[in-house]
């Protein structure tokens, strides 16, 4: 087997692993050890809540594309052979995209208060 596909398929399944814990076992109240941890998400229950819930199907649809990418690159011998530092560099991109999105769709429901906005 391929480093690629191996990085790829364990990160991937990592990160559905993790996506499901969350989404089924959401963080009930704000804490620093478990859940979508960031100083936008911590203002109150209400961003706690939106966080956890979107940071969740971000790592979903994450995890989902990185193992899809690994299954894939049994199919197209050209892809797995494409190297380990293709295989991180997709890693670190999935790993930390929901982050970024998470946080603009913070920005976009809530104001700096944390209070939810209205239109």
């Amino acid at each position: 087997m391929f480093p690629f596909t191996i990085v790829t398929g364990v990160t991937g399944c990592t990160l559905i692993v993790m996506s499901m814990i969350t989404l089924f076992y959401p963080p009930k109240k704000i804490n620093s050890t478990y859940g979508y941890r960031t100083k936008a998400s911590m203002r109150n229950p209400q961003t706690w809540e939106e966080a956890n819930r979107y940071s969740s199907k971000l790592m979903l649809l994450c995890g989902g594309i990185l193992t899809a990418t690994a299954l894939l690159s049994f199919f197209i011998p050209s892809l797995s052979q494409t190297g380990i530092i293709t295989g991180i560099i997709l890693t670190f991109l999935f790993s930390l995209l929901p982050i970024p999105l998470t946080e603009r769709h913070l920005k976009k429901l809530f104001d700096k208060a944390g209070n939810r906005k209205t239109e």
